[in-house]
């Protein structure tokens, strides 16, 4: 696992960004009362109603996520990382937070193609990957701009 950037040399690589960015969506859900700030972005309520989506665990009735209290050191990574997709461009916030949801809920890769219909698409998954990989860049270039200012 890679130092933090704040907390040493190295610079954020692509795996290394959503690596924390899952993290901190799996200590949100795992915060009682808490929700992911960023929910006020969207039309949520519409993917919270599709059942279809096996991994989205958290929002299935059947399925309770224990809730964990978290240290301070939790939060402070929690909110770091979730401050990060401010970097990420306006359009392409909600793509990221979906795959990134779909992660964190066990999905080895994040699947573009079930995406389509969330994002308001009928085609392009090979366009949504491609945009969720310069979101994820984006966030990237910026944290390691602000290393070498440091």
């Amino acid at each position: 696992m890679m130092v933090p950037a704040m907390e040493g040399s190295q610079f954020w690589a692509f795996a290394d960004v959503e690596e924390r960015l899952v993290e901190a969506m799996r200590l949100w859900w795992h915060v009682e009362g808490a929700g992911w700030p960023f929910a006020s972005d969207g039309p949520w309520h519409l993917i919270g109603e599709d059942r279809t989506w096996d991994w989205d665990l958290d929002r299935r009735p059947d399925v309770r996520v224990p809730k964990l209290p978290l240290s301070r050191d939790q939060m402070r990574r929690r909110d770091e990382a979730t401050a990060w997709l401010r970097h990420a461009p306006d359009r392409d916030r909600r793509l990221v937070v979906l795959g990134v949801t779909a992660l964190a809920a066990g999905r080895k890769r994040v699947p573009f193609r079930a995406l389509l219909r969330p994002m308001g698409l009928r085609t392009g998954a090979e366009g949504l990957r491609k945009r969720y990989s310069r979101a994820i860049n984006a966030i990237c270039q910026v944290l390691n701009a602000a290393e070498m200012r440091a």
